[in-house]
């Protein structure tokens, strides 16, 4: 099938999409993926193009833009007095109890209903298979002005009126679901005071739904009777389309206020995001898969455990209809369904089928499960300090804590390990640890982050510092952080910050501790000049103990053969270290982190 695009906000030229089954769009955030999901979804909307197609669109979040059209649309053809028209639909959150109460009710061989089996959230009966367990509870009312066109359509009946109101298919569905399910004494003389009612799903059978069910929302001169869809292959269950019309903007069925209980009073809201939304989604594909339906899925995977995610594409691909979805995930990319024709590459909203290959490589080499899962993980992470070794932080912290500073407050930082990159000066310190950065603030994962500290080992490099003596200062090191871009909503700061000497190991040089082992002379020698010699009392804060490369003084002291450094020798050994010859760059270094925390 051969789809014409109009310009979107990103490409501002007409193009030609190519559907077999399922096509699927890739690319970096904001190339534009959605952009042309949304511009198929508004063209079918305004009934400019795709008049042979039925188009169901779901977006995994509350797409704001989605949401504004549509209800936009909605209410201009309520105020024309048309029915709803439901060639079109999109659906957010709100609709999933429901949508998931009608598949189970009416497609005892659906994915929901084998869903909920295999699970044992549904109970069937023997002899006919019907969900005997599933109950939908939902506010239901009927208002003064429906009650009003009522009686008005019995005035003209009694003067000889035929094509009335009460003559329209819906509403002789109304008349049923009311009898049937809610009150049999219920005559539309007087409005129906809103209410919870009980839907078990096997009743729906005792409702005479007529066929085809529509009516108006406007005036009373609004035309009754009309079919909901304009294509004969469009038509839906009268179930389906009766529900979906006294839900819409809630006008009988308040469809914000519905429960759905399975087994033993399991909730849908209580299954996991990951459960919910496979339930949605067979629930879609259950009631409008058709041979002319186009869903329009837009990172449909999003919550879904990867080993769901081939389960989902191998759906996908099994559809009568069509699916074009979007995904960031290497998982749903790599799914043996999605052959190479299947996706496509879209950049700056426009789909590239130039060097594909070359540029499916690209974007694919920067999506392993490894760094997903990574920035997955410290996305929920507010406070961040990115160090050259996870030992680094153990060995401040408790540098920190013998010069009697409080470091419970920094509970609220994680560490983690990541490279200065900078074994000489013409290397930019810090380089490797902002390229992370900059990886994590254009993920797709959820993100937490408001504060990340870089805090480098010195080695080579000859930086200079801010007057608070941990902040690397010089436009070249502005201009690298300013080009970590994070999402503006997070309001996230990151900062470049270095150790005057060396590395962390240079801050556990003490004249008392070295002593005490019998090896002062190792650093206390002719390589350095007398003057710059450990003291007592004196955290030796000068240029010749902070260029010193002191591993094999200090790791012999620290470290345990076979396991590295030894937390029990380490914190033996900073006992040894009194307060006053530790350096103050720790403790400017507390002060700065404590400070943004």
């Amino acid at each position: 099938m051969k789809l014409n695009l109009t310009p979107n906000a990103l490409y501002q030229q007409a193009q030609t999409l190519r559907i077999d089954k399922v096509t699927t769009l890739i690319g970096e955030n904001g190339s534009g993926k959605s952009n042309i999901l949304q511009s198929i979804f508004e063209q079918k909307l305004a009934n400019n193009d795709h008049q042979q197609l039925n188009v169901v669109c779901f977006s995994s979040g509350q797409n704001e833009r989605y949401s504004k059209n549509f209800s936009q649309h909605l209410n201009k053809e309520r105020r024309a007095g048309r029915g709803l028209n439901l060639e079109c639909f999109y659906f957010d959150k709100s609709w999933s109890k429901l949508l998931v109460f009608l598949a189970t009710a009416l497609k005892p061989a659906g994915k929901v209903r084998s869903f909920l089996r295999n699970h044992n959230y549904v109970t069937e009966s023997h002899h006919a298979g019907d969900d005997v367990s599933t109950t939908l509870k939902c506010g239901f009312k009927i208002d003064k002005n429906y009650i009003s066109r009522v009686k008005e359509s019995l005035r003209l009946e009694e003067s000889g009126e035929i094509d009335t109101l009460r003559a329209t298919a819906y509403f002789r569905t109304l008349d049923s679901f009311v009898s049937s399910l809610v009150s049999d004494s219920f005559e539309f003389e007087e409005p129906f005071r809103k209410r919870m009612i009980e839907i078990q799903a096997n009743h729906l059978i005792n409702v005479s739904f007529d066929s085809p069910p529509t009516f108006g929302f406007g005036p009373a001169s609004a035309p009754f009777g009309q079919a909901p869809f304009a294509s004969p292959a469009s038509r839906l269950r009268p179930e389906i389309s009766f529900f979906m019309q006294a839900a819409d903007n809630n006008y009988f069925i308040d469809k914000s206020r519905c429960t759905l209980l399975f087994n033993d009073g399991i909730e849908l809201d209580q299954l996991s995001d990951g459960e919910y939304q496979l339930l949605f989604l067979y629930a879609l594909i259950d009631l409008f898969d058709g041979r002319n339906t186009l869903f329009l899925f837009d990172e449909v995977d999003s919550h879904l455990h990867y080993k769901n995610i081939e389960k989902l594409w191998s759906l996908l691909h099994s559809l009568e209809g069509r699916v074009i979805s979007t995904t960031h995930l290497l998982d749903s990319i790599s799914a043996k369904e999605n052959h190479i024709e299947h996706l496509k590459v879209v950049e700056k909203g426009m789909i590239s089928e130039d060097n594909k290959i070359k540029k499916l490589i690209s974007r694919l080499s920067v999506l392993s499960r490894a760094k997903s899962v990574e920035f997955e993980v410290c996305g929920k992470l507010p406070n961040i300090a990115l160090l050259d070794d996870y030992n680094d932080w153990i060995i401040f912290t408790k540098l920190a804590a013998q010069k009697g500073l409080d470091i419970n407050l920094l509970s609220q930082v994680h560490a983690l390990k990541k490279a200065s990159s900078c074994a000489s000066d013409t290397e930019r310190l810090g380089h490797t640890k902002i390229e992370w950065v900059k990886n994590l603030s254009a993920s797709d994962s959820q993100l937490n982050t408001k504060k990340v500290f870089l805090i480098c080992d010195r080695d080579e490099a000859n930086p200079n510092w801010h007057q608070n003596g941990v902040e690397v200062a010089g436009k070249p090191y502005k201009d690298l952080l300013n080009t970590i871009h994070w999402p503006k909503e997070l309001n996230s700061k990151t900062y470049l910050l270095a150790w005057k000497r060396r590395e962390i190991k240079n801050y556990l040089l003490s004249h008392t501790a070295l002593n005490h082992f019998g090896i002062l002379n190792q650093i206390n020698n002719a390589s350095i000049a007398a003057i710059d010699h450990l003291q007592d009392d004196n955290p030796g804060d000068n240029d010749s103990i902070r260029r010193l490369c002191v591993k094999e003084t200090i790791d012999p002291l620290i470290n345990t053969n076979g396991v590295g450094l030894d937390i029990q020798k380490l914190q033996a050994y900073i006992y040894l270290i009194p307060p006053d010859e530790i350096s103050e760059d720790i403790t400017n270094m507390y002060n700065f982190i404590i400070g943004k925390l």
